[in-house]
């Protein structure tokens, strides 16, 4: 059996483009495991994964780590402490769309309540994560794809 996932892992995620990197830094009593992915394609280990993981993430999402890790989809590296700046937990924005197509208001939910926005979002919550569970395929392909919040547009 694998490893039990805990506050702190470092996971290795492959892609075609070579190793990227996350941390598990928040579990949420509905979403599971918050991961921060971390910018940057590696060829190698980096020396020091403290170091790694005190960089603000490339973006962040629910992801459902353990099953991920038994089945041998991502590995754990190693267990760091959470850096200062990414400990809090972050806000997350999300919206719908109606039977039409038409997108409704934007969300700003900060884990436990949500505001809805009647404007839209500003350039610092365009840079916030989408609110939902991603697969193992659409995290590799949003890391693949160098995905980027600002320009994510649900």
């Amino acid at each position: 059996m694998a490893k039990r996932v805990k506050m702190g892992d470092v996971v290795q995620i492959l892609t075609s483009r070579g190793i990227a990197y996350a941390q598990m830094t928040h579990t949420h009593q509905g979403y599971g495991p918050l991961l921060a992915v971390f910018e940057g394609i590696h060829d190698q280990p980096p020396a020091d994964f403290a170091d790694l993981v005190a960089a603000d993430p490339q973006f962040r999402a629910f992801f459902p780590l353990q099953p991920a890790v038994n089945q041998g989809l991502l590995s754990i590296v190693a267990n760091v402490p959470v850096a200062a700046s990414n400990s809090v937990f972050p806000l997350f924005r999300s919206c719908v769309y109606d039977r039409e197509g038409k997108r409704g208001p934007w969300w700003i939910w900060d884990g436990q309540t949500e505001t809805m926005l009647t404007r839209a979002l500003t350039d610092e919550e365009k840079r916030f994560s989408l609110r939902g569970i991603i697969s193992a395929p659409l995290l590799v392909e949003r890391i693949e794809n160098n995905y980027r919040l600002q320009t994510h547009d649900v």
